[in-house]
């Protein structure tokens, strides 16, 4: 798979399933009752918790797999699952604008490990096809790519915590549930089409 297919594929999953369309109303919310430094610190403290984890997922996660001895088509059958029921569920269940933290003085060190870095930015169903996709690449190259990729997502994820709060008041949750419905649809059908792709693969030597 070269470097252009690797992007072209795993961007759009990873904005949809990592990046600020669920992001910005979450930490909207719990971040409702922080001055301006604070929040700042809470979505810089995510940032790094969350590249921290994209890193152990590619080098760790993908070693792990790779020890199991599964191979490429369980591995595309194992992504476009993921890929599929992730994408189903988002759609039908679409996430409801979260009410404002209850605690009147939240912790921005614990706010930014749970809940903004962990499930929001790093959602398990992102953290798996990150590891499977770089459990079937075999290359550094291409890992690192992976690794880019997903970093570059929470990139863009930090500067849509810094204008979370003058968007969610000034443009809502509408054009976030417009952009994840098309993406999710998206996500459905390359889930199937990863899925027909893998079992095609089933008994090839």
């Amino acid at each position: 798979m070269e470097t252009g297919e690797i992007v072209g594929k795993l961007l759009p999953l990873l904005f949809n399933m990592m990046g600020p369309i669920g992001l910005m109303p979450v930490f909207a919310a719990v971040t409702a009752r922080m001055d301006q430094p604070a929040r700042n610190a809470v979505a810089l403290r995510a940032t790094l918790f969350s590249i921290t984890a994209v890193i152990l997922a590619v080098f760790v996660g993908e070693g792990i797999l790779k020890g199991w001895g599964i191979n490429n088509a369980s591995l595309i059958v194992a992504a476009g699952l993921i890929l599929t029921l992730s994408a189903i569920r988002s759609i039908l269940l679409p996430a409801a604008n979260p009410a404002p933290n209850g605690q009147d003085t939240p912790d921005p060190k614990g706010v930014a490990v749970r809940p903004v870095a962990f499930p929001t930015i790093i959602s398990p169903q992102g953290v798996g096809v990150v590891i499977i996709f770089a459990a079937f690449l075999p290359s550094i190259e291409a890992k690192s790519v992976v690794l880019g990729v997903a970093a570059f997502i929470i990139l863009i994820d930090f500067g849509a915590m810094r204008i979370a709060h003058w968007f969610m008041a000034k443009v809502g949750m509408v054009p976030l549930m417009i952009l994840g419905a098309v993406f999710g649809v998206l996500q459905v059908a390359l889930g199937v089409e990863m899925i027909a792709d893998g079992l095609k693969l089933f008994g090839r030597p």
